[in-house]
């Protein structure tokens, strides 16, 4: 299995993983993804495995000296294989090759799966933010240094 850049052509199966990553409330639209896709602006990280199927993705934006991980989705029946943790590397690689200093996150409290994976790669919580994700449904941000 090779990460690469996703491509629009992905979209589909972008959409699959999407649902079966997050609460409706909380999924990105079709055309986020679409522009998220085509944006010059980002780095979207794609892992397909052995017959062309989407198995994780993750998208990156950068700001100066700091690059935001945006998303980060893994196929459900491929969870725990390191395939997470693979493409945050790989975006961290390439925040480090831009010359970011570090990268910034938002997770859920009791997403205690990514937050196991940020913690392994050296996330630390950096503050809390209220109501992110909906009322009474806070983000904790975390940050590396890379």
């Amino acid at each position: 299995m090779i990460i690469a850049h996703a491509r629009a052509s992905d979209l589909d199966q972008v959409m699959a993983l999407e649902k079966s990553g997050f609460p409706k409330a909380q999924r990105w639209s079709r055309a986020a993804w679409g522009e998220e896709l085509t944006n010059q602006a980002r780095l979207v990280l794609a892992r397909h495995d052995l017959r062309e199927a989407l198995i994780g993705i993750a998208s990156f934006s950068a700001a100066g000296d700091v690059v935001d991980l945006l998303r980060v989705i893994v196929h459900p029946d491929e969870r725990g294989r390191g395939i997470g943790s693979s493409l945050i590397r790989t975006g961290m690689d390439w925040a480090k090759a831009i010359g970011a200093h570090r990268m910034l996150l938002e997770v859920r409290p009791d997403n205690k799966r990514a937050l196991t994976v940020y913690s392994k790669l050296g996330f630390e919580q950096l503050s809390r933010r209220r109501d992110y994700y909906g009322p009474g449904v806070d983000a904790m941000v975390m940050a590396v240094k890379l």
